[in-house]
């Protein structure tokens, strides 16, 4: 019979358990290899004794050669993609276990799978070991009664990928959660094929016992199980085993025991009262099945799967192991995460109804909040993202088809990464220093986030939330340590994002190290990722509107003839500081028709002058825009008219704004709106995106017009202002877009105030 040539994808430590146990088998051969990492799959290729392999670093390429199936080895939260990829290119899909991080990417793969007509296994090892094949046939003719209950363990190390911040194994995304995920998934697989029944209920206790790292899952779990059926289980899964790895399974029944070690020459041992035991019967006996003790048993049960799948595709029929058993192994272990997040038992309805409504995913975005750390362990901290969203982050490189995006700025910097190099951080000398000292973050198309900090800057840990970070000291040392990332990740060659102001030479040495690769600008990129807050971000906003409307009331309050632009400037930034603020991003004023750019001449006010305060505080780095009026004297009627129509122009955008409202259109809605009000009226209307700047992005407006919706969490400003007496006089508000509208910012009264 032919051997079903089968393609692999990501060439990771799974690899050697494969590539031996089919080295001589008469149903697989491997002929071809895709990673990201071209040089690394080439490495692979050369190092395959079973057979010529020709290696890919284009995926696309990979998928349209003449293999007949791929085998999948990467972090588990690519698996949905790459099968979706590999089945639409009607290959057949073994995939390296767990299935999916989700439900929901369960679903997925099963649909892709499903509707490309092509075979799907996960590549459950335990499933095809010969010794939980007796096993499962010992339990279903009766040998050991009725079960009673089980208990289940896997050991392994894993300590040295746990303490690596940047690596995959152990992050709630990248891999699904821990221990529990990477080998719970074993676990719940075996025993409900063992047990021929589902899982009904799942209580977890998750425990960080060795590595205390914020951004890595449990190193530790244990999940107390009930079954349909009646049978209560016990999981024990460690990453922190310091023996050889090794799996152990007890399970009791009114009429018997079996215990299995994988690390016994013989692994399985039962006692049986049943008669067909005949002389054996009540004693301890060790059936001769095939094993090998670790790591040889892998390659056994390996090359059962492997091979399983091969005749699966040759005689087309449905692999033993469905997608379904898979799937149902993975709501297992998301049953254990639900419990550790509610604190009682998780049954599969419960998990169910999560994934109606949120989806299963959530429970992996704030997995590491319910995960208890030994008390022993020192203490590790690390800040939050504020803004950053990985999830957002990710879905937009994808959308500007970006493999890795450089940021230099120190606005983007501090964005990405939480670096304080803001000019009023807590440490304004990395500000200072950044063109001789640079700091560089380097986020990939999966919204990994890389950090290349002041090496003399030693608080990271405690402003950043980018685990991954390294200190340099200048240019050549940020070129040199750029340039071994992008080889690392595999990214020689690709698509790569800078920024429109990045330095010239990294630039120069991106070109010159790296001349396949497209260098664009992405600018826009960036601001898709800042254009919509978190909560957060939007209450650091609020509170810095609070503190600007402060000090621009305290300018109005000491308002009279004869004061100075100066000495309203300083009003101003006491009032700042002593409301909190770390300084200002601006202060603009005038004085009748002095010039509100360039305050600080010396203009003093006099009897009947318009004074216009447009003030923004910085706080915790975020900014606010703010402008009010007050006059000296009684309001000029014709001065109030027109604020007025002002008020009802703005107040026109202000409501319809809502998420799904496309910008632009709302734009040109309003300007021929405020037609209507004064057809000859000469305004110039401005809305822009406010945050760690003043000015992020300007919506609508004379610097551009956005062709898109707003989206909730977007902070805003409107404003619409007219000439008058030598100057110009509006109105400026802040808004936040909600989930049916928006909510102004700005509290003050929007009219001019009125000082006699």
């Amino acid at each position: 019979m032919k051997q079903v040539r089968f393609g692999v994808i990501g060439a990771g430590g799974a690899w050697s358990f494969h590539s031996n146990a089919c080295a001589e088998s008469p149903l697989v051969t491997f002929t071809a290899v895709y990673d990201i990492n071209a040089k690394h799959a080439a490495k692979m290729a050369r190092r395959y004794r079973g057979g010529d392999m020709k290696a890919f670093g284009d995926l696309g390429e990979f998928l349209k050669s003449d293999i007949d199936a791929v085998l999948i080895m990467v972090p588990h939260a690519y698996h949905e993609e790459i099968v979706e990829r590999a089945a639409a290119a009607g290959k057949h899909v073994l995939c390296e276990k767990p299935m999916a991080t989700s439900l929901e990417g369960c679903d997925r793969m099963i649909r892709a799978t499903g509707e490309a007509g092509v075979r799907f296994m996960i590549a459950e090892n335990h499933r095809f070991l010969p010794a939980h094949r007796y096993i499962h046939d010992a339990v279903q003719q009766g040998l050991i009664g009725q079960v009673t209950h089980v208990r289940a363990y896997e050991g392994v190390n894993e300590i040295a990928g746990l303490s690596q911040p940047d690596f995959w194994k152990g992050d709630p995304i990248k891999a699904g959660g821990g221990s529990l995920m990477d080998m719970g998934a074993h676990k719940f697989a075996a025993l409900e094929w063992i047990l021929e029944d589902r899982v009904e209920s799942v209580t977890a206790m998750l425990a960080k016992q060795c590595i205390n790292l914020p951004e890595k899952a449990e190193d530790n779990a244990l999940a107390m199980v009930r079954f349909s059926k009646g049978v209560i289980a016990e999981i024990t899964v460690s990453f922190t085993q310091v023996t050889p790895p090794f799996n152990s399974l007890e399970i009791y029944g009114t009429g018997g025991t079996i215990l299995e070690n994988h690390m016994w020459e013989r692994p399985v041992r039962i006692f049986s009262h049943h008669e067909s035991m005949g002389d054996q019967r009540q004693q301890w006996i060790e059936p001769d099945i095939e094993h090998e003790p670790f790591p040889r048993y892998y390659n056994i049960s390996v090359k059962h799967a492997d091979e399983h799948f091969a005749r699966c595709i040759q005689e087309k029929r449905d692999p033993e192991f469905t997608p379904e058993d898979a799937k149902s192994a993975i709501a297992g272990v998301l049953m254990g995460y639900l419990s550790a997040h509610t604190g009682k038992a998780a049954s599969r309805d419960d998990l169910m109804e999560l994934a109606q409504e949120k989806g299963t995913q959530c429970l992996l975005e704030t997995l590491t909040d319910h995960i208890p750390v030994n008390k022993n362990l020192p203490e590790v901290k690390r800040m939050k993202a504020i803004g950053f969203n990985a999830t957002r982050a990710e879905e937009i490189m994808n959308r500007h088809d970006l493999d890795l995006l450089i940021v230099t700025s120190p606005v983007n910097v501090f964005y990405m990464s939480g670096l304080p190099v803001l000019h009023a951080a807590p440490n304004p000398i990395l500000f200072a220093l950044s063109n001789q000292y640079p700091n560089v973050a380097m986020v990939r198309r999966d919204a990994a986030i890389t950090l290349f900090n002041w090496d003399l800057f030693r608080s990271v840990d405690r402003f950043c939330w980018v685990a991954d970070h390294k200190g340099t000291i200048g240019q050549k040392d940020v070129r040199r340590a750029m340039w071994s990332k992008i080889k690392k990740w595999g990214l020689v060659g690709k698509r790569i994002g800078v920024e429109s102001t990045a330095p010239k030479y990294l630039l120069d040495h991106l070109a010159r190290k790296n001349p396949d690769s497209e260098i664009v600008v992405a600018d826009e990129a960036i601001l898709d990722m800042r254009l919509v807050k978190s909560d957060e971000e939007v209450r650091r906003i609020e509170e810095a509107t609070r503190i600007t409307e402060n000090a621009i009331m305290a300018c109005v309050e000491a308002a009279r003839p004869g004061m100075t632009d100066n000495d309203f400037l300083k009003i101003a930034r006491t009032s700042f500081i002593e409301s909190g603020a770390e300084g200002w991003d601006h202060l603009t004023l005038s004085i009748g028709d002095s010039d509100p750019e360039a305050p600080g001449i010396g203009t003093a006010a006099k009897e009947g002058d318009i004074l216009r305060f447009d003030f923004g505080a910085m706080y915790e780095g975020y900014v606010s825009d703010v402008n009010r009026h007050v006059v000296l004297g009684p309001v000029p009627a014709d001065a109030a008219e027109l604020i007025e129509r002002l008020i009802q122009f703005q107040e026109y955008y202000e409501q319809r704004v809502k998420p799904g409202v496309n910008i632009r259109e709302l734009n040109e809605q309003a300007i021929a709106y405020y037609k209507t009000i004064k057809p000859d009226g000469m305004t110039f209307a401005v809305g822009h995106s406010i945050g760690l700047e003043c000015e992020e992005t300007h919506l609508f407006g004379t610097m551009g017009l956005y062709d898109r919706p707003f989206e909730k969490n977007m902070v805003f400003e409107i404003e619409a202002w007219e000439p008058f007496g030598g100057t110009l006089i509006g109105v400026e508000d802040c808004y936040v877009v909600t989930d049916d509208g928006c909510r102004k910012i700005t509290t003050l009264d929007k009219h001019m105030i009125e000082k006699r």
